[in-house]
């Protein structure tokens, strides 16, 4: 059942218009990002020659081309997300779903894996560019693989944070504003000065303290099991909030 509700959230995405023109503005940033920092790349070769251990162009598109773009994800995946059951709830179609068979948790997983499905493909689309330089140059293939790993982990959080919200609200605006607001605030954790308090480790919760070393090339099981609780967290908050809805109607 979750499978079939995977396919019908991937079907209804890519039908959407909307999504196309998310897309196509996401891959313009792609394009202009990677050839502006490869030309960045090609311009610094005369200060990197002087250095002992100067950084070569995998580690160097990594950090200027692929990092920036987990901030880009990290704000797009709530925009396709933002419908997910605020639709269902202005088109009364919900009720459909509350009166079938399907439990709220393979509704949830259901319509999250669909989505997943296509922030996936964006982000193989965003490394596949500098894959594709392999033809031409020896590329350091682990960095790619775990710089993408860092924006696939980046950008499922941040689909469940958008599906979470969706679920509060049948209003997609306000579900998308509040999506954006609290992504801000984990971005912002890190430039937070908390002094010697104890809220000093609330720090520890901002997506950049956790982003960095994948786009290094280090896999650090604290940072995958930071992205993956959190996306399990706002799954679990919504699945709490279908339960409800269906116990008490609001």
């Amino acid at each position: 059942m979750i499978g079939i509700i995977a396919r019908h959230e991937y079907r209804a995405l890519v039908q959407s218009a909307q999504t196309w023109v998310i897309t196509t503005l996401l891959a313009l940033l792609f394009g202009f990002l990677f050839l502006r920092q490869l030309e960045a790349f090609l311009n610094v070769q005369d200060q990197l020659a002087l250095q002992d251990y100067p950084v070569g162009l995998t580690g160097f598109m990594s950090a200027q081309y692929l990092q920036p773009l987990a901030l880009a994800f990290s704000f797009v995946a709530p925009l396709f997300a933002m419908r997910t059951f605020s639709d269902e709830y202005q088109k009364h179609t919900y009720a459909l779903w509350q009166s079938s068979p399907v439990s709220s948790t393979s509704l949830v997983l259901g319509k999250y894996l669909g989505l997943s499905l296509f922030v996936l493909l964006l982000v193989l689309l965003a490394s596949g560019m500098l894959l594709l330089m392999q033809i031409f140059i020896p590329i350091d293939l682990p960095v790619v693989v775990t710089s993408a790993v860092g924006l696939s982990l980046c950008a499922l959080a941040s689909t469940a944070c958008g599906v979470f919200f969706s679920s509060l609200t049948r209003h997609s605006l306000i579900a998308i504003i509040a999506s954006f607001a609290l992504i801000i605030v984990l971005w912002l954790l890190q430039s937070a000065n908390f002094g010697n308090l104890p809220l000093q480790a609330i720090q520890n919760l901002s997506f950049a303290n956790h982003l960095a070393g994948f786009f290094q090339g280090y896999l650090q099981t604290a940072d995958v099991a930071y992205f993956v609780l959190l996306s399990a967290m706002f799954l679990a908050l919504t699945i709490v909030r279908l339960d409800l809805l269906k116990q008490t109607g609001y």
